[in-house]
């Protein structure tokens, strides 16, 4: 069935005849011996019927910019069907552009007809100086599956994403993107087929999306970046992803490995206290605790730690740097932890390769 069909229902008027019709009447006659005389009184002839009023279109009725005024309801009708084909809006295609691309509305393909009998009824009814609504039918399934094929077109933004590296950062950047408003497609369309003086070529502007991650979101969330190179011994410190200080350091010794993974610095401490590892590695201190800034405390000048024991501190064997040393720490030189230190908040991503 149509999506509209506002149509005008033919009315049928039917003018009634009368007819008169007399009786006859008789006449007494008077005889007389000699002569007879009769008389009859004649029937009344039927009247004539009464002709149909003239259908006439009132003055200033019009359809779009065809003028109906003073015309017989036959006469509108051919006057619309003149005027509809010389600019032929019902067979003319919609033509819509939709981001630098025009899409194609065929009205053979709705099955898009005005409805000129209905028109021309509506025009014989209409009050002076009327303009006459559009009556036309159409597909509305063929309609909306055009309105979906067109509505489904969008370019899909693209969130910025990061491939975080020991060396380097590779970030891949944001793409916004733009989608369309089947609302505003559906008026912006059915504004022309309700319209025939309406323009048929029509833009559809795109409503915009943006990302939910850019890349200045990325440098936010990675202002500082730590990255572990262990084979190589060295701690890099990026600052909004681009690297920033680069330092000597000694990671785990056999058996004690620095552990590979993503951490993130938990905890913070100046001239932090020694907790001993119970093994046989830390010889006759195992599982004692050796206060911070203590001879015999190896942990010198400042503590970053990532987990289970494990952290970044300074180290007063100054000979291990560059080698596979620590209970898997990564030790610095002091002067180096102390610099770090002030580099790194809280919470700061640790890579270790």
């Amino acid at each position: 069935m149509p999506s509209s069909s506002l149509r005008v229902v033919p009315t049928t008027r039917t003018v009634l005849l009368g007819a008169l019709i007399a009786s006859a009447v008789a006449v007494p006659a008077s005889a007389t011996a000699a002569t007879t005389t009769a008389a009859t009184t004649p029937t009344t002839a039927p009247a004539a019927p009464t002709a149909p009023a003239k259908e006439v279109v009132a003055a200033g009725v019009r359809f779009g910019d065809i003028d109906l005024s003073g015309l017989s309801r036959t006469k509108a009708k051919a006057a619309l069907r003149n005027g509809l084909e010389a600019k032929a809006p019902s067979t003319a295609d919609v033509v819509l552009t939709v981001a630098g691309r025009a899409h194609k509305l065929s009205m053979s393909t709705i099955k898009y007809r005005f409805d000129l009998e209905a028109l021309s009824q509506a025009a014989a009814k209409a009050a002076p100086n009327t303009s006459l609504p559009v009556i036309a039918t159409w597909n509305s399934a063929s309609l909306a599956r055009w309105y979906r094929s067109i509505s489904s077109m969008q370019k899909a933004s693209r969130n910025a994403t990061i491939k975080i590296g020991i060396t380097k950062q590779r970030v891949t950047g944001s793409r916004n993107g733009w989608k369309l408003d089947r609302g505003k497609l559906e008026s912006l369309v059915g504004a022309v087929l309700k319209d025939p003086t309406k323009p048929r070529t029509l833009k559809l502007a795109v409503v915009r999306t943006t990302a939910s991650v850019t890349v200045a979101g990325l440098k936010r969330q990675y202002s500082t970046l730590i990255t572990v190179d262990r084979p190589s011994f060295r701690l890099r410190v990026f600052k909004r992803l681009k690297l920033s200080k680069t330092y000597k350091i000694a990671v785990g010794s056999e058996g004690h490995t620095t552990p590979a993974g993503m951490y993130s610095i938990t905890s913070k401490q100046v001239n932090p206290a020694w907790h001993v590892p119970n093994s046989a590695w830390a010889g006759s201190l195992a599982g004692q605790v050796i206060p911070g800034g203590a001879p015999n405390n190896p942990l010198k000048a400042r503590w970053l730690g990532l987990r289970d024991g494990i952290g970044i501190h300074g180290t007063s064997e100054a000979w291990s740097i560059g080698t596979r040393a620590s209970h898997g720490c990564l030790r610095m030189h002091p002067s180096d932890v102390i610099d770090l230190y002030d580099r790194i908040p809280m919470g700061t991503p640790v890579k270790i390769r």
